[in-house]
């Protein structure tokens, strides 16, 4: 019975350290990152110097982003630091809580502390990115916990980047 045990360990681990080797790849808009139950996806990505009076250091990245739930009775909970942007050189960007806000004052698209978007449901954000004006090659990236069904899929979450360019 140990050395079955011992049999049943080793191999998850090795399932485990070989799904978080997945090679990195690029997709478009509208294509889904799948994570477990969960897909999320980068519906539109639009570029200004201004939101209303409040100019960008750089250039905003306002990027339409969109979360599926396809789990059957699992709620999935998310903030607004879900998405981040990344770059050629792997600088990191994050999502401007206050232009995030600013932005939903002028055109309203339902802006939220945090979501908790129900099983069989499907939601939507916007996020805002002050960019450096001579950014090169800007992907969307998504953070979150490892789950069970990540373990299948080669952690495909954590290696897939929606290209913004």
């Amino acid at each position: 019975m140990k050395n079955k045990l011992s049999i049943f360990v080793l191999s998850m681990l090795a399932l485990y350290f070989s799904s978080c080797s997945s090679d990195e790849k690029t997709i478009g808009l509208k294509q889904n990152i799948h994570h477990d139950d969960f897909e999320y996806s980068v519906q539109d990505v639009e570029k200004t110097a201004a939101i209303g009076e409040t100019k960008a250091k750089g250039t905003f990245y306002i990027v339409a982003f969109k979360v599926q739930n396809d789990a059957k009775r699992v709620d999935h909970k998310w903030k607004n630091n879900v998405a981040y942007i990344v770059d050629d050189s792997g600088n990191e960007y994050e999502n401007d809580n206050h232009l995030q806000k600013l932005l939903n004052t002028r055109n309203p698209f339902g802006y939220k502390d945090s979501y908790i978007t129900g099983a069989g449901v499907t939601e939507s954000t916007v996020f805002v990115f002050d960019l450096p004006a001579d950014v090169k090659e800007p992907c969307l990236k998504v953070r979150g916990e490892f789950l069970m069904g990540d373990m299948f899929d080669g952690n495909q979450f954590k290696n897939t980047k929606v290209k913004l360019f």
